[in-house]
């Protein structure tokens, strides 16, 4: 046995200095603990920090830029300047995530905006140039579609228009003969005149209401009858072999005119019997009855004076008036 352990004075001061020896271990690991402890929840209170801070302005602003052009026309008119943009956006955010409020989030922030702006605008651009051309080939083509109309429009029209003058080239040619066959038989029909009133004895005469032949009244009728004597249808017979082959294309009227003496209606009376007379008669030699018709004109149509006796013979008279009918 030691002396120390047979003196127990001497154990009780040996175990209190362990004891205090232990006591300043113990309280200085606890203080190395605490500093540790300390210094770790400031750096993660400062990381939290940073990292909850807001965006900046430009950042959402670039956001909300690159999300219309990636949902517009931009990713299919304007993918490479798209993914431009989304390269900026990209470095604008990891500064964000570094250092929300350092000046280079900023500077990169604005320039993502900037850039996600520019391609929109591009795409729109580039979108409204597509249409414009769409537009252009379309009026182009409606150009060229016209034209071509226009082209088979003209063709048509200068293949009537040559028809037509064909077709009134030989009209042309028609009237002209037909112009000459008239002036022809016109000269026919005068040259007939001129022999009737040769032969008859007649007072034939143009006049604008046609061709005019005058037959006395002395010589077709006894004084105040409507009978047609023997002379007068010897006269009327050459007048209708005349005049009956231009009944087709003329029209006969024939007037019976009276002088004053007696009242007006029995005059009226007298001229309508005597034209009727001689209308018969040219019916019965050859004129068409559609063709001819008779009025009584009375005295109201005097040649000469009626009071005198050479006055008076020369208004008793039945006149026949062939006119040409006007074409149709």
């Amino acid at each position: 046995m030691t002396d120390a352990q047979s003196n127990p004075r001497q154990l009780r001061v040996t175990a209190r200095v362990r004891q205090e020896r232990s006591s300043v271990k113990n309280h200085r690991v606890s203080r190395i603990s605490w500093a540790s402890w300390a210094s770790c929840l400031l750096a993660l209170v400062g990381q939290t920090a940073c990292a909850s801070a807001p965006p900046p302005r430009q950042l959402l602003d670039a956001r909300a830029a690159y999300n219309e052009a990636r949902m517009g026309k931009a990713a299919e008119i304007a993918p490479a300047e798209l993914h431009t943009a989304k390269v900026a956006l990209n470095a604008a955010e990891d500064s964000y995530q570094d250092d929300a409020e350092s000046p280079q989030t900023y500077a990169l922030a604005y320039v993502a905006l900037r850039t996600a702006q520019l391609v929109q605008a591009q795409a729109e651009t580039k979108a409204a140039k597509a249409d414009l051309e769409a537009a252009q080939r379309e009026i182009d083509q409606l150009e060229a579609d016209e034209m071509a109309r226009t082209r088979d429009e003209l063709t048509r029209a200068k293949q009537q228009l040559a028809v037509r003058s064909e077709q009134l080239q030989t009209k042309d040619v028609e009237l002209a003969q037909e112009r000459a066959a008239r002036a022809a038989a016109e000269e026919r029909e005068r040259d007939a005149m001129r022999k009737l009133a040769a032969a008859a004895a007649l007072s034939v005469k143009e006049e604008p209401r046609g061709t005019v032949i005058v037959l006395p009244g002395s010589v077709l009728f006894t004084s105040g009858k409507a009978e047609l004597t023997p002379e007068a249808q010897q006269k009327l017979g050459l007048v209708a072999d005349t005049i009956a082959p231009q009944a087709s294309t003329h029209e006969i009227t024939v007037e019976g005119h009276t002088d004053s003496k007696g009242t007006p209606e029995s005059n009226q009376m007298l001229s309508e019997s005597r034209a009727r007379a001689v209308m018969d008669l040219l019916i019965s030699r050859g004129v068409p009855p559609q063709s001819i018709t008779s009025v009584g004109i009375g005295q109201n149509r005097p040649l000469a004076d009626n009071s005198t006796a050479e006055g008076r013979a020369n208004n008793r008279r039945v006149e026949i008036i062939i006119k040409a009918k006007e074409a149709r």
